[in-house]
């Protein structure tokens, strides 16, 4: 008689979850559960172009704009000006910018270059 009680409540619990529209939403891990699927990954993310420089640990933002149109924080280190011009074709080209910090969008200079390259 047990045994016939347990099947039926697991047959109810199981009946819950299909009409109440359990779905696998409900049992995704957490961030802290360990590393995303590839399926849980945000695709429509915003991303933006930065060089390497010379200095350590310096990136500095093409543009003070992302792809999607959003600016980048205020007072992120960008470049202003670059000489010889900006050229992607050319990754063995090296660069002196004029770096800039970004303010509203745009890219004001702050007075100091760097080598990019």
């Amino acid at each position: 008689m047990a045994f016939k009680t347990c099947i039926t409540v697991i047959a109810v619990v199981y009946a819950a979850q299909i009409i109440c529209g359990a779905t696998d939403e409900d049992h995704a891990p957490s961030s802290s559960e360990g590393p995303l699927s590839e399926s849980e990954y945000e695709y429509d993310s915003c991303m933006y172009t930065i060089l390497k420089t010379s200095k350590k640990n310096l990136t500095l933002v093409v543009n003070c704009t992302m792809e999607c149109g959003d600016i980048l924080n205020n007072s992120m280190p960008c470049v202003n000006v670059t000489y010889p011009p900006l050229n992607f074709s050319n990754p063995n080209l090296n660069y002196t910018c004029t770096v800039g910090e970004c303010k509203n969008g745009t890219c004001p200079s702050i007075g100091t270059n760097v080598t990019v390259g």
